[in-house]
């Protein structure tokens, strides 16, 4: 069993997740951005002097992760199982952490492996699947790379899953926001009627584009 599975677990759960949840038994994530919402006050700022070790909001409260680390496909020892391993959530400080984290080793991929440009965007499709422009002359070479360093992709995959589901909890924000104030069934099947879109089990996840300037930097979006 690889860490690299929680990777490909969170990209899932984004995927299907978007919608705000129906149901109001157990923790969903949205549950738990709440928790957090109350300390963004005196969010932890990104530790700018070591960019793998972070403060990340987990489902197991604030830990410190090392990103290196978590992004590596090192064997779990047989004494932990996957459900022991954090799993990041979609806060804005994980997405802003992930985003400078995921452009720093970008950018080192594309000097270590003589890279001239970056591709104009990277996108990952419903499965997880890498996905660059078509006229991107260095494909081939970005994509050697990227299969000799994995952890820089599943960085980037990550970064765009846990913004993908951060921005579906947000859109859903406006109806928590009125249901909060609903004195009546009346006033919530009114307030849920006008939000209706946010239910629609056909809706697609937020499609999250990660663009690149001629310099490497990059932005989410």
């Amino acid at each position: 069993m690889l860490i690299n599975s929680t990777v490909n677990s969170i990209y899932q759960q984004s995927s299907k997740t978007t919608e705000v949840q129906k149901s109001d038994s157990g923790k969903n994530f949205a549950d738990l951005l709440y928790a957090h919402k109350k300390a963004e006050a005196s969010r932890i700022p990104v530790n700018t002097t070591n960019d793998a070790a972070q403060k990340m909001d987990t489902n197991k409260g604030v830990q410190d992760i090392n990103l290196d680390d978590y992004f590596s496909r090192k064997p779990i020892p047989d004494t932990l199982s996957i459900m022991d391993i954090p799993l990041l959530l979609p806060t804005q400080h994980n997405v802003d952490t992930l985003a400078k984290y995921s452009e720093k080793k970008f950018k080192e991929l594309m000097d270590e492996y003589n890279i001239p440009a970056p591709p104009a965007n990277i996108e990952f499709d419903s499965e997880g699947q890498l996905v660059l422009p078509a006229d991107y002359p260095y494909a081939d070479q970005l994509k050697q790379a990227f299969e000799e360093k994995p952890k820089v992709e599943d960085a980037l995959r990550t970064t765009a899953a846990i913004a993908s589901h951060y921005v579906g909890i947000m859109e859903g924000q406006a109806w928590r926001d009125e249901m909060s104030t609903a004195r009546t069934q009346a006033d919530a099947e009114r307030i849920t009627a006008k939000y209706s879109y946010l239910f629609d089990d056909n809706r697609p996840a937020t499609k999250i584009v990660l663009s690149f300037t001629e310099d490497g930097n990059m932005l989410v979006g």
